[in-house]
């Protein structure tokens, strides 16, 4: 009886792809989050819950803080990067632990939930935390622990 191939699953096939096992899905995804991250310090100002002094500092509730993104995006370039291994790996698993973090300050830690009793579920800062920021920041969590997963299995 001839052997069947073995059927790859969906995840495998994701991590196979050249864009994301390159890095540079996680590299790009970055650059959107902070991009996002900006978006969302200027919807803070706009809607009047921000000062343009304190948009995107460590004071904001609309955003992470830039100088946080900066160094997200310093993470996930030496993921991408990868000139040694170990410093990309480590790079991707801080960067995939700090996007969880931050999952989870964003759903719990009373911004949201104080933006959503002052301004309503429909306000622009809800919609854009919870369907941009969110589920970006997921994102790129997820590429990270992909490409620190990569990273491991390399010689």
């Amino acid at each position: 009886m001839a052997e069947q191939p073995r059927q790859e699953g969906a995840l495998l096939r994701f991590q196979a792809m050249p864009w994301v096992a390159s890095g540079r899905a996680l590299l790009a995804s970055m650059v959107v989050l902070l991009v996002c991250d900006v978006i969302g310090g200027f919807i803070g100002v706009a809607t009047g819950a921000e000062t343009w002094g304190g948009a995107w500092g460590f004071d904001t509730e609309s955003t992470v803080p830039l100088p946080v993104g900066a160094v997200q995006l310093v993470l996930a370039w030496l993921a991408a990067r990868n000139v040694r291994p170990p410093v990309g790996r480590i790079a991707a698993v801080v960067l995939s632990a700090f996007c969880l973090l931050s999952v989870l300050a964003g759903l719990f830690d009373g911004d949201l939930i104080g933006t959503v009793a002052s301004d309503g579920f429909l306000s622009w800062r809800v919609l854009w935390a919870v369907v941009v920021l969110l589920p970006v920041t997921a994102a790129v969590g997820l590429l990270a622990a992909t490409r620190a997963r990569q990273l491991r299995r390399r010689p």
